[in-house]
């Protein structure tokens, strides 16, 4: 709706005023994009350690993560393995 009102008439506006006129006007654009739901910070698999994290000797809990980036070539994948107690990495 921006795009028409810009390129073909002209106008100048906000693409938030035209959201803000649709919504009270009560019209809807037909390619609505399908939200994802925030999964951030949600449990992804059963808490094994009851999110204690501190321990008393070394090679005892292991912590790790993952996460992708999207790059212009695909997903790029970064995982990440720590020792809970000296908080080093492996080698």
């Amino acid at each position: 709706m921006r795009a028409e009102l810009v390129l073909g008439y002209g106008e100048q506006v906000n693409h938030k005023r035209v959201a803000r006129l649709m919504r009270e006007a009560g019209l809807q654009d037909v390619s609505r994009r399908r939200r994802r739901k925030n999964l951030v910070g949600g449990p992804t698999a059963e808490d094994l350690v009851n999110r204690q994290f501190s321990v008393d000797a070394p090679d005892f809990l292991w912590l790790t993560d993952i996460t992708d980036q999207p790059t212009r070539h695909g997903k790029l994948y970064c995982a990440v393995v720590m020792d809970a107690y000296s908080r080093h990495t492996p080698r």
